[in-house]
Order: C-alpha cells, then structure tokens, then sequence
C-alpha cells in the first residue's frame, strides 16, 4: 500500500509540474516560425502540435520531431467548432498596422509569423473564420478544420 501511496504522490506532483510549465507563443516582436512545445490528442484521433497561440494538425504541419509534451483536445475541439461571423481567404489578409501583423478586413489581427507558416503549409483556397478581434481563428480546407490561430490583442 505504502509503495501505491508513494507513487500516486508520484504522479500528482509530476502532474502538477506539467500543468505549470507556461507554454511561450511565438511573438510578433521577433519574425521566426513557431515552436511546437505540445502535441494535442483531439477526441477524433487526430494529433494537434501546438505553440500555445496556434495548434495545427500534424498532418498539414509536417513538423520533424514531435515534442514530447502532450495534453488533451477537449478544449481545442471545441475551439474548432465555434461559430464565425465571417470567413475569408487565407490570402485576403493585409500588413498589419503593427510590426509583424497581418489583418483581416474587419480588423483582427494575426500574428504575422503564423500566416507566413500557414501560407507555406496550406493550399491558396485555405478559409479563416473569423468571429470578434479576440476570438479565436479557426483555419479551414476544404470545409474541415485544420488549425486555430489566437488573434494578436491590440
């Protein structure tokens, strides 16, 4: 029972560990790609890597290693599936009026390393739907959801 007890604590303590290592977004300060730094098991059995401020499938991504880091989709499959008040090419974003930033034609800002990534990893008919300028942007192709990208707060 003692050695059951010893490694629950284990466990617990090295849960609590994990759930505290703060995930760091790529920033628009500096133009580089993302980092992964998680992968994310959706419910539907597709794998996720994220950043913090994007996930994307690995299957669009083709990242080269996959961190070792991992966390459950629950959360991210939901954040695919909100509602969106507009949707817009991929390529119909403009500069930013800030350094590093794309727009969309109502005005929400997206990171700029995030739509260099996406314009090189995804097809020109990639979709964004957009909802408010700090609602999440859920990238889509050909109708499925392949990515939510966090808007960049002005």
């Amino acid at each position: 029972m003692k050695v059951l007890t010893t490694c629950t604590a284990a466990l617990l303590a090295a849960a609590t560990v994990f759930a505290q290592q703060k995930i760091t977004p790529s920033s628009p300060a500096s133009q580089e790609p993302p980092v992964w730094q998680r992968v994310v098991q959706m419910p539907d059995g597709r794998t996720f890597v994220t950043d913090g401020g994007m996930a994307i499938d690995v299957a669009v991504a083709k990242p080269p290693r996959l961190p070792d880091a991992t966390q459950p989709g629950a959360v991210l499959a939901r954040l695919l599936t909100r509602p969106y008040t507009a949707e817009i090419g991929l390529r119909d974003l403009v500069t930013g009026p800030r350094t590093n930033t794309f727009a969309t034609p109502s005005g929400v800002l997206v990171n700029g390393n995030y739509v260099r990534f996406l314009r090189g990893v995804v097809p020109a008919r990639a979709r964004l739907r957009v909802n408010g300028e700090m609602d999440p942007i859920v990238v889509v192709l050909d109708g499925n959801a392949i990515a939510v990208v966090m808007p960049v707060r002005r």
